[in-house]
């Protein structure tokens, strides 16, 4: 890896591994929970209208389409081992995020403060636990293709902003803890990182 990305590889897989342990042993729970009475704090119509859009952005069928149709682009493009690595990583992070979700023993968000059940159009799976935010994980590592690959000023700037508002719906909609959508975005940002790796000789 060239040395900015092996930092940014060890730094977040690290913090993601750390944040992960401290979510399952449940000493976030506090933070999350004053996070999320702030969040709810004033609920309006337009908040909900912003939470059902983001809700849509980040549902895993509509994320698997982007992602293969991205994918397809770089390998047309002649960057097929980023679209081989991208596809590597969107399933091994996927299936990580399942694998928490069954059995990293977060609180469960409680069912008075959620304001959506996030319908999936086709995958509707009810997990045990919240950790990590799967919006976030598959936002994360759509958007961060696009922040590495074109280093554009106002491009970094729309995809910063979107995060932000895809990390703040997910706890104002009452359907993760703001440790979820941290760990998420760790784990995804650590997936761009290795994406774009580039081994010396």
């Amino acid at each position: 890896m060239r040395s900015t990305d092996r930092i940014i590889f060890s730094a977040s897989a690290a913090a993601f591994a750390v944040f992960s342990a401290a979510a399952g042993a449940r000493v976030l729970h506090p933070a999350d929970a004053r996070a999320l009475r702030v969040a709810q704090h004033r609920p309006t119509e337009l908040f909900d209208v912003l939470g059902g859009f983001f809700s849509v952005v980040g549902a895993v069928e509509y994320a698997t389409a982007a992602l293969l149709v991205l994918a397809g682009a770089l390998s047309l493009g002649g960057r097929r081992v980023v679209a081989g690595r991208l596809l590597l990583v969107f399933l091994a992070t996927g299936l990580l995020e399942i694998a928490m979700k069954m059995l990293l023993p977060q609180t469960p968000m409680p069912e008075e403060s959620m304001r959506s059940t996030d319908p999936s159009p086709i995958v509707d799976v009810a997990f045990p636990y919240p950790y990590p935010s799967g919006h976030m994980l598959r936002s994360v590592i759509l958007l961060g293709v696009f922040y590495a690959m074109w280093p554009n000023k106002f491009l970094r700037v729309a995809i910063v902003v979107f995060l932000a508002g895809m990390a703040a719906s997910r706890v104002y909609l009452g359907v993760h803890w703001a440790s979820d959508v941290i760990g998420g975005s760790l784990l995804g940002i650590a997936g761009v990182a290795w994406v774009f790796r580039k081994w010396s000789a």
